[in-house]
């Protein structure tokens, strides 16, 4: 099967979770939290380490492990996940699925070009769609006339 989107394999896969520990964790408890969860499924937290090769602790809050399809399946339902999807590249041209780069348990840091190019540019409140969808005034204004 031909893949949706670049870099959409079926072996690399990202897992979107409840922000782990709370809301006054630190950065590496988040991270340890995303290894204890892979390694519930791929039998130790040294092999979890090998096979995450991202962590997203600020735009959302999950990592990007390579992992076959059965085992991907094996993380739905675990305490904290909230989706496991099919992971594809934020920039197919140096085949880089985004967040920060995790090898081997440590965050790797991107050299300054490459850390430009996979940074989203913020969106400014004139790039939004407008509606102009007036319909529920009126239907307020309608409901205003008939209690009247």
């Amino acid at each position: 099967m031909a893949p949706l989107f670049p870099g959409c394999d079926y072996e690399h896969w990202l897992i979107v979770m409840d922000k782990p520990g709370g809301e006054g964790a630190t950065k590496q408890q988040m991270i340890d939290c995303y290894i204890q969860t892979l390694a519930k499924v791929v039998g130790s937290e040294e092999e979890a380490k090998k096979r995450i090769y991202n962590v997203s602790c600020e735009r959302y809050f999950g990592f990007g492990c390579e992992i076959d399809e059965e085992t991907s399946n094996k993380l739905e339902g675990l305490p904290g996940v909230l989706f496991v999807l099919p992971d594809s590249y934020v920039d197919a041209e140096n085949k880089d699925y985004g967040a920060e780069l995790f090898v081997n348990g440590e965050i790797v840091q991107r050299s300054p070009e490459r850390q430009r190019r996979v940074e989203p540019v913020p969106q400014r409140a004139q790039d939004r769609p407008r509606y102009s969808d007036r319909t529920r005034y009126v239907k307020r204004r309608e409901n205003q006339a008939y209690q009247r």
